[in-house]
């Protein structure tokens, strides 16, 4: 009941500030699309990731840890039923060692593969793995700073289109379970020739916000963001991690944004443009 309540009010917040504010701002083409793109990879990113975390905990509970030998995983699959696949070490033909199938967020199959058993990843797969190491090179060579000593959290997103590039995302994991990180977050583009993009950042410095504050859990969380002229998939992912809307204040488009989920909306215009 607490958490029902937190949410209406949230929802009441945002509804006053648009009141306030007056008709929502009316968006480009281009910022449309950008939307709609930040809303689908931070749904994916957070279905992948909470399916890695999940996944990790049930393939630890059936394998002897002195004997499992895995040089990975990736997840692939629509963000409602996603596939787990821990790889081993063949850079060559790599093999899938454990693979978990989820439904809806929860774990519905998985299994190990027995010794001598030989199942060769698929060539999409491989190529995801390919690129996850490409893009570990990238970040190392980029010298990223992450903003937690915990170590990163990977997430690869398979190619929107069969000749499309993939996209490795670099993620500092919460500090503890009351914060969320806008900062230490890293996205690169892998070309379906195998090269990497620019690394970009998602912020210039660590942001940490607490999910609950001195009387109870927040009704939202507020950033204001200087890199993009709209809310990113790190945004959607956060809110979705928090189970928290995200206010986002642009500073290049002087909009304020609410991102609460998968979806996002303008419900301000922060300042007024000449003419």
């Amino acid at each position: 009941m607490r958490g029902y309540k937190l949410a209406i009010a949230a929802i009441l917040l945002f509804a006053d500030i648009a009141a306030a504010a007056g008709p929502a701002p009316t968006l480009t083409d281009a910022e449309r699309s950008a939307v709609s793109l930040a809303a689908q990879r931070g749904a994916m990113l957070y279905s992948y990731d909470q399916v890695a975390w999940h996944g990790t905990d049930d393939m630890l509970a059936k394998v002897e840890r002195a004997t499992f030998r895995s040089a990975g995983w990736i997840v692939d699959g629509p963000a409602d039923a996603p596939e787990l696949v821990f790889f081993d070490g063949d850079a060559a033909h790599p093999h899938a060692v454990y693979v978990a199938n989820f439904q809806n967020g929860k774990l519905t199959s998985s299994r190990v593969m027995g010794t001598g058993e030989q199942v060769e990843v698929s060539p999409l797969r491989k190529r995801m793995i390919d690129a996850l190491k490409t893009a570990r090179n990238a970040f190392v060579a980029q010298k990223v700073s992450l903003c937690s000593k915990e170590r990163p959290n990977t997430v690869v997103l398979p190619p929107e289109t069969p000749d499309g590039p993939i996209l490795v995302y670099l993620l500092t994991p919460q500090p503890d379970l009351n914060t969320v990180s806008f900062g230490g977050n890293y996205r690169v583009e892998i070309a379906p020739d195998g090269t990497a993009g620019k690394v970009h950042a998602f912020t210039k410095s660590c942001i940490m916000s607490p999910i609950n504050g001195a009387k109870g859990k927040s009704a939202m969380l507020f950033i204001t963001h200087l890199l993009d002229s709209t809310p990113t998939e790190i945004h959607v992912f956060e809110s979705l991690v928090a189970r928290l809307p995200v206010a986002v204040a642009t500073a290049s488009n002087d909009y304020l944004w609410a991102v609460d989920g998968a979806r996002i909306r303008p419900i301000e215009v922060l300042k007024k443009k000449p003419g």
